[in-house]
């Protein structure tokens, strides 16, 4: 629309508009909209106002609608007089802010060329922060409904309306209950989806790995967008953001579905509403009534912490939960200082285990519990060995957990375990290799032999184990040979080792033993406590190799001195060593196939980043 023919419309409709009024208020503000117009014209700001015009039209044109009626005796004078004093302020400010900004809107806008997916870029964080500040400015001149109508949202919501499965399009709406700009991590993510039913394993793929392709194709096609930066691209995603106007169409969307309900204190934030649907969100300054007078809880299937820091849970509560698949009371985003504790006096006397004492046979549909994060909790009862059908179970960072169940050996359908950070934890529970379903074990302690009641060798028995975690610590004593018998765990495919500080006794151990399984994809050493590289590090036994991580300790090199020995690795990481004594050139001779590394060394004062 050409704003230099527009105006003096625009400026007639102000004028039937304030006829209207006798209100001596109401009329001091179309005149001072009258003004601030005029004078737009006078500083030539007309082809900044495109955009602008259109939503100062439609709110002209509701309020001569609404004096039709009033002239008519259609409706009472008093509702609608709020309304319009309302939209006249609106106004007022948006007339300021356009003059104010001289920055045209429309260079703002989404590119409205359709979403192909290979022009997708994926966007950094301060991007994101870029894309919320803007959208704000947007919300505060009311250009949403404007926003809504262009052809870039259009062709958003088609791509939505386009994606092929409504597992996918279920998984996507998931996005909309985190705050604007939130950063949120993949795998609570992919967790959730699991718990809700979302996806299910194949015969080719595990449910997880089902979700990673899920969250591949979700920004393939630019629904949402990797954090990190685009000048080294990373192959690895582990977090994602939402565009803010994506992030508003997908509440619009959810909202219609009945996935969740966004009604709470804080604007386009989801709440705790058990009446419209069946996923409850915990959100800050929302109270939940947990007594018998509060709101039924019994057809729930999912409760999710959105950002609620303290938990104030009762046991009866979770107990009503019987039908809850998803209780996700941990942390979700990106950012491992964000905090969660509990607000329980039982947690703080010690002298019971708290509102989880609540969790047991009655919640037989719970598939997946997360406490990641949350602080004070310092063991789990027993009877959460009555969950019957947890296949996920996420403490990872719970730092003040030190006891776990004496044997977890009920938990038959566990596929994920997590207790990874717990720095607390004393040992690991007995039962381990008895979980013939579990997939992913996170955090195995290496501890001392009398308080190791499960031992590498015997995670042999799990026939589906594809990812490994494991620490060792200044108490750790390791059997001579154990440390071979991880080549018997035949279906491993990521191995992860942490050290602390290790006795000399098994630091010679660590130079010596080590065997890996033929399919073993990707090695994370971190804290390697040996400087002179050992024998297992090198490319003979680790033939399959395609991601090698070494962070932080003693290593110096990765030379063995063989001829014609070369590494299939094609991502690699190394960090924060400071022993390191090895060129890049000679180095990246060892590494013909790389196409990503990321080289960090001398605590970061020298750094070198590439991608192929």
């Amino acid at each position: 629309m050409d704003s230099k023919k527009f105006m003096p419309k625009l400026l007639d409709l102000l004028k039937r508009a304030k006829a209207g009024f006798k209100d001596p208020v109401a009329v001091g503000d179309f005149e001072y909209i009258e003004k601030k117009l005029h004078h737009m014209e006078e500083i030539d700001m007309l082809p900044k106002v495109n955009l602008f015009v259109q939503t100062l039209s439609k709110q002209f044109t509701d309020i001569e609608r609404q004096l039709g009626k009033i002239i008519l005796g259609a409706e009472t004078t008093y509702s609608k007089k709020e309304e319009m004093d309302k939209t006249l302020g609106l106004m007022k400010r948006s007339v300021d802010q356009i003059i104010e900004d001289s920055i045209p809107l429309e260079k703002k806008m989404p590119t409205h060329a359709p979403i192909q997916e290979s022009q997708v870029h994926w966007s950094t964080v301060d991007q994101s922060g870029l894309d919320q500040k803007m959208s704000q400015e947007w919300s505060q001149l009311g250009l949403e409904d404007i926003i809504y109508e262009t052809p870039a949202m259009a062709n958003i919501r088609r791509t939505y309306e386009d994606l092929e499965s409504m597992d996918l399009k279920l998984c996507f709406l998931s996005f909309s209950i985190f705050p604007d700009g939130s950063v949120m991590k993949k795998r609570p993510l992919i967790y959730w989806w699991i718990g809700e039913g979302f996806i299910t394993s194949t015969q080719q793929k595990t449910a997880e790995e089902v979700g990673e392709d899920i969250f591949e194709k979700l920004m393939r096609k630019g629904l949402i967008n990797q954090t990190g930066s685009n000048a080294s691209p990373c192959p690895f995603v582990k977090s994602c953001v939402l565009n803010p106007w994506i992030h508003r169409m997908l509440i619009s969307l959810a909202s219609e579905a009945r996935l969740f309900h966004f009604d709470s204190g804080w604007q386009r934030m989801p709440s705790y509403d058990t009446l419209t649907c069946r996923r409850a969100c915990l959100v800050f300054n929302n109270q939940i009534r947990q007594g018998d007078d509060g709101p039924k809880v019994d057809d729930l299937l999912t409760v999710f912490n959105v950002n609620v820091q303290y938990l104030g849970l009762k046991k009866e509560w979770l107990n009503k939960l019987k039908k809850v698949g998803v209780l996700q009371l941990g942390r979700w985003q990106d950012s491992a200082t964000h905090h969660i504790e509990v607000d329980d006096e039982d947690f703080v006397n010690q002298e019971d285990v708290g509102f989880l004492k609540g969790l047991g046979t009655q919640n037989k549909h719970l598939k997946y519990l997360s406490l990641r994060g949350i602080s004070r909790i310092t063991q789990l009862p027993s009877s959460i060995l009555n969950l019957i059908s947890l296949e996920i179970l996420d403490l990872r960072a719970c730092h003040n957990l030190e006891t776990m169940p004496s044997d977890i050996s009920a938990l038959r359908k566990l596929t994920h375990l997590d207790m990874s950070e717990c720095y607390l934890l004393e040992r690991m529970p007995k039962g381990l290799d008895k979980l013939s379903s579990l997939q992913v074990l996170k955090g195995f302690l290496l501890g001392p032999l009398k308080n190791t009641p499960c031992k590498l060798g015997d995670l042999a028995k799990l026939k589906n184990l594809k990812r490994l975690s494991i620490h060792m610590g200044n108490e750790s004593e390791v059997q001579k040979g154990e440390l071979n018998k991880l080549k018997d765990i035949s279906s491993l495919c990521r191995l992860q080792i942490s050290w602390g500080s290790v006795s000399s006794v098994l630091k010679d151990q660590i130079a010596n033993e080590f065997s890996f399984p033929p399919n073993l994809e990707k090695l994370d050493l971190q804290g390697i406590p040996v400087e002179h590289v050992p024998k297992w590090l090198n490319p003979r036994q680790l033939g399959n190799l395609k991601k090698l991580y070494i962070r932080g300790g003693e290593l110096s090199s990765l030379d063995h001195e063989e001829t014609g020995a070369t590494w299939e690795v094609e991502i690699l990481r190394l960090k924060y060593l400071t022993k390191w004594d090895i060129d890049w050139p000679k180095l990246k001779g060892s590494f013909p196939r790389l196409q990503h590394w990321d080289l960090e060394k001398f605590h970061c004062h020298e750094i070198k980043k590439d991608v192929r």
